[in-house]
């Protein structure tokens, strides 16, 4: 009878975690769609920057005395003549227009790694489950091996599916971007 109860258990258990890799597998990659415009009057302006939400993004300041660094920027009022970050530790910092190189909107690279290294650890983990509960309980791991392969196709499923890269925002006049702050994508006429 334990016994029948600890397959009841696993089988419950790999249910409950196939259900809810389903569920976020099923969540929208990016919140926000910002649409750059590809012509040259309105490109990398200080004055298109303003013009998305700030509420809901967060942006990469790239500035004059380090053009090789990014700094986290959560908006707390973007006018002509400052953008106003918040920090969790310390106080605002703000950015004038001249002391600004670039602005740049995050992607959602991190996400999609993150998915990537938790779908592969789920593959291992069931892999390994497999091979433990095989003597034991061999209804129990074809359960895990099924959860296994399943896990499997979700890694190459992140894998595949496209994701959004890094994209400029604003660019000082006369001023590029250091080949050292990554992949930005940037608007072609």
């Amino acid at each position: 009878m334990p016994l029948q109860n600890l397959r009841t258990v696993i089988l419950l258990f790999a249910f409950t975690v196939a259900s809810a890799a389903t569920g976020f597998t099923q969540l929208p990659a990016s919140t926000g769609v910002v649409t750059i415009p590809a012509g040259n009057d309105a490109k990398y302006t200080w004055e298109f920057a303003q013009s998305f939400d700030p509420s809901k993004h967060k942006l990469y300041v790239v500035t004059l005395d380090q053009p090789t660094r990014r700094h986290t920027c959560h908006i707390q009022s973007f006018t002509n003549d400052k953008l106003v970050c918040s920090r969790a530790i310390g106080g605002s910092r703000s950015y004038f227009p001249k002391q600004v190189v670039a602005l740049i909107l995050p992607g959602d690279n991190g996400l999609r790694l993150r998915w990537l290294v938790a779908f592969n650890g789920a593959t291992g983990t069931s892999i390994w489950g497999t091979v433990v509960i095989a003597a034991a309980c061999p209804a129990c791991a074809v359960g895990t091996g099924i959860m296994a392969l399943w896990f499997l196709g979700a890694a190459g499923t992140t894998l595949v599916c496209g994701d959004v890269p890094d994209r400029l925002l604003y660019l000082a006049p006369g001023h590029e971007l250091s080949s050292k702050l990554g992949y930005v994508q940037r608007v072609t006429s």
